[in-house]
């Protein structure tokens, strides 16, 4: 068993660490002042189950576990530590388990001694298999099997501080339970659960909307650990709290923790749409992305479940504080009852990509009831074409819509059209996306019945380069057109900080300048973040362009464009690269990529004029106050 170090891992990916690991992790990684801490992966505690095929089996095989033969491992972490050690749980679980209460496991122990630590990692590892959860787990519909092969459990370690000056725990805003400010409570010592604590609540900015009476003098503690709580909760991009102590001059962190919901609430997260709108919006943006949260909800109950499709709550997506949270709940309840995976919205949401999109082909039809989801999902690459056949001359006005001369009932009225219009898309897309994570599915276990599964990923890229409708693959083209002379030129005039000088040197090839000329045409639309409306289009940040097409020519342009020109040549080069179901496969990931990345070009562009819209109805907004 291996004890790891979590300061030493701060810019690195460590797995099995579980929830509370993971958050401590991300505090250290925000640079917060945490105190020492090791932890022992989940892979100890699957290590000790190993053979155990039932309940009983696993709980035999933890209490009669023998930790002689890692007794080296346990005396260096003592000697580092202790002798006297703080020891928290941290179950690894997955997110989909909504039913699983990290609350439970949310207690600390204090050990003296190795023989006492070992005693109490024995004792953590069994609470894993308590009656309370496995109940839960069988209400779930889980089996035994399936909880013991996916549940695990990680331990953190720290010294223990038997007597801080202050000890106390922060918690962030949490919009599920509709708390909007942060709370911050602490004790004089160490809390023992029981003494009396004195309570603040704290707003996002730092300041202290309530305090106890009497409350101590010295405040900087519980305001600098409710902004660090805000902090965190927008760095994971969820509701956590925050464990730390107080010396007087120094505010030290123990743990963090993801903040769960009570039993039985609607979840609400803004995790899954964080990557895709990473900045706070405006009131109107962010109206824009609850009703397109919405009006997908109840197109998808309505495509996949028909007459037996749920109710939507009119607040199934919210807005707060600039940000955009989902109910999970809900989300997680539609798709299940259609026989999707209850994840697959998190998972498309987060991954945009179907190269890390982990939804099994095999999962899919698992129940009677998802016939009609596999029907649509089967059919959501003629949907799209027919959707795109259908609005093509809607389509082509994007590109020459004019906003300046409408009034502010004109501006208005054409937001709310784009919305309609915009409806079918997003929901094609969802289902294209869970259709791209099955092609990718077949496509990886044909390619590894060849003994070529390490190509996979280079399979994706290619497949996905074949459309042509990302902006960078469009870069790549134009990269792998320029000279050395023309790369060396503009090299030197980006090292002395002159953008124009550097786009001039390239242009200085006719064609290269001609292809620029309609890629800003083409992609002058397109910005950092789909969703996030204000983010800089790449006409704004034109000077980024030399940056890109370099970069994109010394990281490989000209072999990305060569494999994307004929991708079936790239397969034939392979070893059993020309077996004929993989071939098959191949080319159905190509279709489905293609049209996929279709349905993102016209989601951006559509986003695009939603923006140019906003900022037309600010403008006028600011004009009526003036006149």
């Amino acid at each position: 068993m291996k004890w790891i170090r979590l300061q030493e891992r701060r810019l690195l990916p460590l797995r099995d660490v579980g929830m509370a690991g993971q958050a401590t992790l991300a505090m250290i990684a925000a640079s917060f002042n945490v105190t020492e801490t090791f932890v022992l992966p989940g892979t100890a505690y699957r290590h000790a189950l190993a053979g155990a095929r039932t309940l009983a089996d696993a709980r035999r095989a933890l209490e009669k576990y023998d930790f002689s033969a890692d007794t080296s491992s346990f005396t260096r972490l003592v000697e580092s530590v202790g002798p006297d050690i703080m020891e928290r749980c941290s179950p690894v679980v997955p997110q989909a388990w909504s039913w699983f209460d990290p609350a439970t496991f949310d207690t600390v122990g204090i050990f003296r001694g190795l023989a006492e630590l070992q005693d109490g990692i024995r004792e953590s590892w069994l609470r894993l298999l308590d009656i309370q959860t496995i109940q839960r787990a069988r209400d779930a519909g889980m089996t035994e099997a399936e909880y013991l092969s996916t549940a695990s459990m990680a331990v953190l370690v720290q010294r223990a501080e038997l007597h801080p000056g202050l000890s106390g725990r922060a918690w962030s805003p949490n919009a599920s339970l509709g708390e909007l400010n942060a709370i911050v409570q602490c004790t004089l010592g160490a809390s023992d659960g029981e003494t009396a604590a004195w309570e603040w609540t704290v707003s996002t900015t730092g300041e202290v909307l309530r305090r106890p009476t009497p409350s101590p003098a010295d405040e900087r503690p519980i305001i600098q650990s409710a902004r660090l709580a805000v902090l965190l909760g927008d760095r994971i991009a969820m509701p956590c709290t925050l464990d730390w102590i107080w010396d007087g001059q120094e505010l030290t962190f123990l743990s963090a923790l993801p903040a769960p919901a009570h039993l039985g609430a609607r979840t609400f997260s803004r995790r899954s749409l964080a990557r895709l709108a990473p900045h706070p919006l405006g009131p109107m943006a962010a109206g824009i992305v609850v009703e397109l949260l919405h009006d997908l909800l109840q197109d998808a109950g309505a495509l996949l479940l028909g007459n037996r499709a749920p109710s939507v709550p009119p607040d199934v997506a919210r807005e707060f504080d600039g940000s955009v949270y989902i109910d999970l709940t809900f989300a997680r309840y539609l798709l299940d009852h259609a026989g999707l995976p209850p994840g697959a919205l998190d998972d498309v949401l987060l991954q945009q990509t179907t190269a890390g999109i982990k939804l099994p082909a095999e999962s899919f039809i698992r129940l009677p009831r998802a016939s009609r989801a596999a029907v649509a999902v089967r059919l959501a690459v003629p949907r799209l074409q027919r959707w795109i056949s259908d609005n093509s001359t809607r389509l082509a006005e994007l590109d020459s819509a004019q906003v300046d001369a409408l009034t502010s009932d004109e501006t208005l009225t054409s937001l709310q059209q784009l919305l309609t219009f915009t409806r079918p898309l997003v929901l094609d897309l969802l289902l294209l996306l869970v259709s791209s994570s099955f092609r990718a599915d077949d496509l990886k276990r044909a390619l590894a019945h060849r003994g070529i599964q390490d190509r996979f990923v280079e399979a994706l890229e290619a497949a996905g380069d074949t459309a042509g409708l990302d902006p960078w693959t469009h870069l790549d083209r134009i990269a792998a057109r320029v000279s050395d002379d023309t790369a060396r030129l503009a090299a030197e005039a980006m090292a002395k900080g002159d953008s124009e000088q550097a786009l001039r040197a390239l242009c200085t090839d006719i064609t290269v300048e001609r292809d620029l000329e309609a890629f800003l045409r083409t992609f002058s639309f397109f910005r950092t973040s789909i969703v996030d409306v204000g983010s800089p289009t790449l006409q704004e940040r034109s000077d980024l362009l030399p940056v890109a097409l370099l970069r994109a020519r010394e990281t490989g342009a000209a072999t990305r464009v060569e494999a994307a020109r004929d991708p079936l040549a790239w397969l034939d080069s392979l070893p059993g690269g020309n077996d004929v179901l993989l071939r098959k496969r191949y080319q159905a990931m190509i279709r489905t990529s293609a049209v996929t990345e279709k349905a993102w070009f016209y989601i951006a562009k559509s986003l695009s004029h939603a923006r140019m819209l906003l900022l037309h109805a600010g403008d006028l907004l600011v004009a009526e106050r003036t006149a």
